[in-house]
């Protein structure tokens, strides 16, 4: 399905659409966007369905995270 992947830059958030499969919370295709170099801190990530609900525990690139953080293994 149709997603917003949704991260959140020094407290800006920077909203591009993706791909989300609900039933193995997979994430794909996520649209890129330039990076000025003004882009430092990451605080969290999360995907945003059609529907307003916020899907904060997804897998993408092959990276689990949970509530919006990359789990470091």
């Amino acid at each position: 399905m149709k997603a917003t992947y949704v991260s959140v830059w020094d407290g800006e958030e920077i909203r591009t659409s993706c791909d989300f499969n609900p039933e193995t919370k997979e994430v794909d295709d996520v649209e890129t966007v330039e990076d000025d170099g003004s882009l430092e801190v990451l605080d969290e990530e999360s995907i945003e369905l059609p529907n307003g609900e916020i899907i904060k525990d997804f897998i993408f690139d092959g990276n689990q995270y949970i509530n919006g953080e990359m789990v470091e293994e």
